[in-house]
């Protein structure tokens, strides 16, 4: 069976090595969960990850974190969330709130703007 979902690309802003595959691979899962979400709702076309990777003491980097998430929609919209925790599902939870808000938000102007064509 051919499926009529559409990829989305993701663009990873930092590379990442070899040394954080399984942290890459638990983001995998999270964006996966997320793409199956918000794709319809918000007719994503293309998403932009920013990762940050600290070096200890020694200048070795074992983690992964998410910084950003910019999602380019098909509208031409872009949003952004961000998150300055440390871990990658509280950073997830933090962005789909964040998500959410902004889609509200740009729904509610949509909304707003009909009326105001209507009143006219």
């Amino acid at each position: 069976m051919v499926s009529d979902i559409e990829e989305i690309p993701i663009i990873w802003k930092k590379p990442h090595n070899s040394s954080n595959l399984f942290h890459i691979g638990t983001l995998n899962i999270l964006l996966d969960q997320f793409i199956k979400r918000y794709r319809d709702r918000l007719q994503i076309q293309q998403i932009m990850i920013d990762l940050e990777m600290p070096k200890d003491a020694a200048g070795f980097s074992n983690k992964t974190f998410i910084v950003k998430l910019h999602l380019h929609l098909k509208s031409g919209k872009i949003l952004i969330a961000e998150s300055n925790r440390r871990s990658i599902a509280d950073a997830m939870k933090n962005i789909t709130r964040e998500i959410d808000n902004q889609s509200r938000t740009t729904d509610r102007q949509k909304h707003t703007d009909i009326f105001h064509k209507i009143d006219k």
